[in-house]
Protein backbone atom coordinates (compact mmCIF):
# COMPACT_ATOMS: atom_id res chain seq x y z
CA UNK A 1 0.00 0.00 0.00
CA UNK A 2 1.19 3.17 -0.73
CA UNK A 3 2.62 5.49 1.78
CA UNK A 4 0.35 8.68 0.93
CA UNK A 5 -2.73 5.92 1.76
CA UNK A 6 -0.83 4.97 5.00
CA UNK A 7 -0.58 8.12 6.26
CA UNK A 8 -4.10 9.33 5.08
CA UNK A 9 -5.83 6.33 6.48
CA UNK A 10 -3.98 6.37 9.73
CA UNK A 11 -5.50 10.02 10.26
CA UNK A 12 -8.98 9.06 9.21
CA UNK A 13 -8.99 6.90 12.34
CA UNK A 14 -7.35 8.99 14.34
CA UNK A 15 -10.03 11.93 13.80
CA UNK A 16 -13.01 9.32 14.55
CA UNK A 17 -11.56 7.78 17.15
CA UNK A 18 -11.44 11.60 18.49
CA UNK A 19 -14.39 12.58 17.53
CA UNK A 20 -16.61 8.97 18.47
CA UNK A 21 -16.70 9.96 21.88
CA UNK A 22 -18.26 13.19 21.52
CA UNK A 23 -21.00 11.61 19.59
CA UNK A 24 -21.89 8.99 21.80
CA UNK A 25 -22.12 10.83 24.81
CA UNK A 26 -24.43 13.53 22.37
CA UNK A 27 -26.88 10.38 22.06
CA UNK A 28 -27.26 10.27 25.44
CA UNK A 29 -28.32 14.09 26.36
CA UNK A 30 -31.37 15.23 26.53
CA UNK A 31 -33.01 17.19 23.72
CA UNK A 32 -33.62 20.96 24.37
CA UNK A 33 -37.34 21.18 25.68
CA UNK A 34 -37.56 17.36 26.66
CA UNK A 35 -39.41 16.82 30.28
CA UNK A 36 -36.87 15.60 32.41
CA UNK A 37 -35.95 14.73 36.18
CA UNK A 38 -32.59 15.42 37.65
CA UNK A 39 -31.61 13.21 40.24
CA UNK A 40 -27.78 12.99 41.84
CA UNK A 41 -26.17 10.44 44.19
CA UNK A 42 -22.25 11.23 46.04
CA UNK A 43 -19.02 9.87 45.23
CA UNK A 44 -17.50 7.90 48.08
CA UNK A 45 -16.37 9.53 50.90
CA UNK A 46 -14.46 9.02 54.58
CA UNK A 47 -12.49 5.63 53.13
CA UNK A 48 -15.32 3.89 51.51
CA UNK A 49 -14.88 2.69 48.52
CA UNK A 50 -19.03 2.63 47.50
CA UNK A 51 -21.16 5.31 48.72
CA UNK A 52 -25.08 3.83 49.36
CA UNK A 53 -26.68 7.03 47.48
CA UNK A 54 -24.35 6.01 43.99
CA UNK A 55 -25.87 2.69 44.15
CA UNK A 56 -29.37 3.47 44.30
CA UNK A 57 -29.48 6.26 41.82
CA UNK A 58 -27.22 5.10 38.75
CA UNK A 59 -29.04 2.75 36.92
CA UNK A 60 -32.08 5.52 36.67
CA UNK A 61 -29.99 7.31 34.09
CA UNK A 62 -31.91 6.97 30.71
CA UNK A 63 -35.10 5.59 31.91
CA UNK A 64 -38.44 7.37 31.28
CA UNK A 65 -40.94 7.58 34.02
CA UNK A 66 -44.07 8.88 33.10
CA UNK A 67 -42.82 10.70 29.81
CA UNK A 68 -39.89 12.16 31.74
CA UNK A 69 -36.30 11.62 30.85
CA UNK A 70 -34.52 10.36 34.22
CA UNK A 71 -31.09 12.02 34.41
CA UNK A 72 -28.16 10.74 36.81
CA UNK A 73 -25.28 12.75 37.66
CA UNK A 74 -22.70 11.98 40.32
CA UNK A 75 -21.41 14.81 42.35
CA UNK A 76 -18.19 15.60 44.48
CA UNK A 77 -17.89 15.11 48.24
CA UNK A 78 -16.20 18.79 48.34
CA UNK A 79 -17.67 21.92 50.42
CA UNK A 80 -19.32 24.45 47.71
CA UNK A 81 -18.03 22.15 44.30
CA UNK A 82 -21.13 19.92 45.20
CA UNK A 83 -23.48 22.57 44.70
CA UNK A 84 -21.99 24.63 42.12
CA UNK A 85 -22.18 21.39 39.53
CA UNK A 86 -25.66 20.97 40.73
CA UNK A 87 -26.49 24.25 40.16
CA UNK A 88 -24.80 23.94 36.57
CA UNK A 89 -26.60 20.63 36.18
CA UNK A 90 -30.20 22.52 36.68
CA UNK A 91 -29.21 25.29 34.20
CA UNK A 92 -28.43 23.32 31.82
CA UNK A 93 -30.60 20.67 31.79
CA UNK A 94 -34.06 22.31 32.89
CA UNK A 95 -35.07 19.53 35.01
CA UNK A 96 -39.26 19.66 35.87
CA UNK A 97 -37.85 18.50 39.45
CA UNK A 98 -34.39 17.85 41.20
CA UNK A 99 -34.01 14.68 43.33
CA UNK A 100 -30.39 14.28 45.50
CA UNK A 101 -29.94 11.67 47.34
CA UNK A 102 -27.13 10.66 49.98
CA UNK A 103 -25.97 8.25 52.75
CA UNK A 104 -26.75 7.80 55.80
CA UNK A 105 -26.12 5.28 58.91
CA UNK A 106 -28.00 2.03 58.99
CA UNK A 107 -31.53 3.31 59.45
CA UNK A 108 -35.14 3.71 57.22
CA UNK A 109 -34.99 5.77 54.05
CA UNK A 110 -35.11 9.20 55.37
CA UNK A 111 -37.09 11.86 53.47
CA UNK A 112 -35.64 15.19 54.58
CA UNK A 113 -37.95 18.01 55.42
CA UNK A 114 -35.87 20.88 56.36
CA UNK A 115 -32.44 21.98 55.08
CA UNK A 116 -30.55 24.34 57.69
CA UNK A 117 -28.42 27.31 56.66
CA UNK A 118 -25.52 26.02 59.04
CA UNK A 119 -22.80 23.28 58.36
CA UNK A 120 -20.29 21.42 60.88
CA UNK A 121 -16.31 22.08 60.61
CA UNK A 122 -15.58 18.80 58.93
CA UNK A 123 -12.91 17.79 56.20
CA UNK A 124 -14.06 16.92 52.59
CA UNK A 125 -12.20 14.66 49.88
CA UNK A 126 -10.03 17.30 49.41
CA UNK A 127 -9.18 17.82 52.78
CA UNK A 128 -10.70 20.97 53.41
CA UNK A 129 -12.91 22.67 56.08
CA UNK A 130 -15.72 24.79 55.02
CA UNK A 131 -15.15 28.60 54.68
CA UNK A 132 -17.70 29.13 57.59
CA UNK A 133 -20.35 27.90 59.87
CA UNK A 134 -22.86 29.94 57.61
CA UNK A 135 -23.66 28.05 54.31
CA UNK A 136 -25.41 31.19 52.53
CA UNK A 137 -25.00 34.93 54.66
CA UNK A 138 -27.99 36.57 54.52
CA UNK A 139 -30.27 33.96 53.64
CA UNK A 140 -32.95 32.03 55.82
CA UNK A 141 -31.95 30.08 58.65
CA UNK A 142 -34.02 27.23 57.32
CA UNK A 143 -35.48 25.98 54.18
CA UNK A 144 -38.33 23.05 53.22
CA UNK A 145 -38.69 20.82 50.90
CA UNK A 146 -41.01 21.02 47.99
CA UNK A 147 -41.58 17.69 47.33
CA UNK A 148 -44.26 15.77 48.13
CA UNK A 149 -43.05 14.12 50.92
CA UNK A 150 -46.58 12.47 52.44
CA UNK A 151 -46.94 11.08 48.95
CA UNK A 152 -43.24 9.67 48.84
CA UNK A 153 -43.79 8.20 52.20
CA UNK A 154 -46.61 6.37 51.11
CA UNK A 155 -45.61 5.07 48.03
CA UNK A 156 -42.50 3.41 49.78
CA UNK A 157 -44.63 2.15 52.32
CA UNK A 158 -46.96 0.36 49.74
CA UNK A 159 -43.38 -1.17 49.03
CA UNK A 160 -42.52 -2.40 52.61
CA UNK A 161 -39.33 0.11 52.50
CA UNK A 162 -38.93 1.37 55.42
CA UNK A 163 -38.99 4.88 55.71
CA UNK A 164 -39.11 8.04 57.99
CA UNK A 165 -39.67 11.74 57.91
CA UNK A 166 -36.52 13.91 59.06
CA UNK A 167 -35.73 17.70 60.07
CA UNK A 168 -32.32 16.76 60.03
CA UNK A 169 -30.21 16.58 56.93
CA UNK A 170 -26.87 16.60 59.45
CA UNK A 171 -23.93 19.16 59.36
CA UNK A 172 -22.09 17.76 55.70
CA UNK A 173 -21.97 17.50 52.36
CA UNK A 174 -25.82 16.99 52.32
CA UNK A 175 -27.18 19.41 53.78
CA UNK A 176 -25.18 22.00 52.62
CA UNK A 177 -26.50 20.59 49.09
CA UNK A 178 -29.93 20.44 50.12
CA UNK A 179 -30.25 23.91 51.30
CA UNK A 180 -28.42 25.39 48.07
CA UNK A 181 -30.68 23.73 45.76
CA UNK A 182 -33.49 25.10 48.04
CA UNK A 183 -31.81 28.54 47.99
CA UNK A 184 -31.05 28.59 44.02
CA UNK A 185 -33.50 31.27 42.16
CA UNK A 186 -34.42 29.23 38.96
CA UNK A 187 -34.58 31.17 35.61
CA UNK A 188 -38.05 32.73 35.34
CA UNK A 189 -38.54 30.28 32.09
CA UNK A 190 -37.64 27.49 34.30
CA UNK A 191 -39.87 24.22 34.58
CA UNK A 192 -38.27 23.60 37.76
CA UNK A 193 -41.23 23.01 39.86
CA UNK A 194 -40.23 20.32 43.09
CA UNK A 195 -36.76 19.79 45.09
CA UNK A 196 -35.50 17.80 47.89
CA UNK A 197 -33.23 15.66 49.79
CA UNK A 198 -33.52 11.67 50.16
CA UNK A 199 -31.18 10.00 52.69
CA UNK A 200 -30.67 6.29 52.35
CA UNK A 201 -28.69 3.83 54.49
CA UNK A 202 -25.40 2.29 53.24
CA UNK A 203 -25.40 -1.03 51.18
CA UNK A 204 -25.66 -4.16 54.03
CA UNK A 205 -27.24 -2.03 56.57
CA UNK A 206 -29.83 -4.07 58.31
CA UNK A 207 -33.04 -1.44 59.27
CA UNK A 208 -35.09 -2.92 62.51
CA UNK A 209 -38.64 -3.10 61.00
CA UNK A 210 -42.04 -2.92 63.38
CA UNK A 211 -42.73 -6.55 63.36
CA UNK A 212 -39.41 -6.87 65.24
CA UNK A 213 -37.85 -8.39 61.68
CA UNK A 214 -34.61 -6.84 60.03
CA UNK A 215 -34.66 -5.20 56.68
CA UNK A 216 -31.35 -5.72 54.51
CA UNK A 217 -30.70 -2.95 52.47
CA UNK A 218 -28.82 -4.72 49.36
CA UNK A 219 -28.22 -3.28 46.50
CA UNK A 220 -31.24 -4.28 44.82
CA UNK A 221 -33.10 -2.75 47.97
CA UNK A 222 -31.70 0.50 47.52
CA UNK A 223 -32.80 0.66 43.84
CA UNK A 224 -36.02 -0.39 44.91
CA UNK A 225 -36.35 2.76 46.92
CA UNK A 226 -34.83 5.33 44.29
CA UNK A 227 -37.25 3.99 41.90
CA UNK A 228 -40.11 3.74 44.32
CA UNK A 229 -38.99 7.97 44.72
CA UNK A 230 -38.90 8.94 41.45
CA UNK A 231 -42.09 7.52 40.64
CA UNK A 232 -43.68 9.20 43.78
CA UNK A 233 -42.08 12.45 42.50
CA UNK A 234 -43.58 12.11 38.76
CA UNK A 235 -46.26 10.90 40.28
CA UNK A 236 -46.39 14.24 41.74
CA UNK A 237 -44.99 16.17 38.42
CA UNK A 238 -48.57 14.41 37.09
CA UNK A 239 -50.61 16.58 39.22
CA UNK A 240 -50.84 15.68 43.00
CA UNK A 241 -48.54 17.37 45.14
CA UNK A 242 -47.24 20.63 46.83
CA UNK A 243 -47.14 23.87 44.82
CA UNK A 244 -43.56 24.02 44.51
CA UNK A 245 -42.99 27.21 46.18
CA UNK A 246 -40.12 27.22 48.58
CA UNK A 247 -41.03 27.79 51.88
CA UNK A 248 -38.64 29.46 54.82
CA UNK A 249 -39.53 28.42 57.92
CA UNK A 250 -36.82 31.22 59.88
CA UNK A 251 -35.17 33.96 59.33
Amino acid sequence: MPVRWNIFCGMSILLFSCFMPALVLAGTEPQVGQPSILVTGFEPFGGDTVNGSWEAVRHLEGQRIAGRRVLVRQLPVVWQRASKELEALIRRYHPEAVVAFGVAGAEPVRVEMVAKNVRDMIRDNAGNLPASRVIQPGAPSDLRTTLNSTLIVRRLQEAAIPVTLSEDAGGYLCNETFFNLMNFTPSATSPLRYRGFIHVPPPGARVAMPDGSRFLFDRAALEKAADVVLRAVAEGLQGEGASGQVQSIHH
